[in-house]
Parts: structure tokens; sequence; C-alpha cells
């Protein structure tokens, strides 16, 4: 039975974990503005120079 109730929980908390991580990640997504900002470290990437 402790077994049971281990995994039980233990299923609970991943669930939870990836529930959380979803809804913070959904949120992130519609902050974004309409306008795309300079990131500071997009130097780095520019490769052609466009």
């Amino acid at each position: 039975m402790v077994v049971l109730v281990g995994i039980m929980c233990y299923v609970l908390l991943c669930s939870s974990i990836i529930i959380l991580s979803a809804i913070a990640i959904s949120l992130y997504q519609q902050e974004e503005s309409p306008q795309k900002k300079k990131d500071p470290y997009s130097y780095l990437f520019e490769v052609y120079d466009e």
C-alpha cells in the first residue's frame, strides 16, 4: 500500500510540474508585443549583415 501511495504522489508531482510549466509558457507567449524587440545579442547571430 505504501508503494502505491508513493507512486501516486510521484505521478501527481510530475503532472503538477508539467501543468505549471505549460501555464507559464503560454502566458509568456501571450505577452509578446506586436513590435519585435531588438535583442541585445542579435549581432552575434547576424552572419550576412542583412
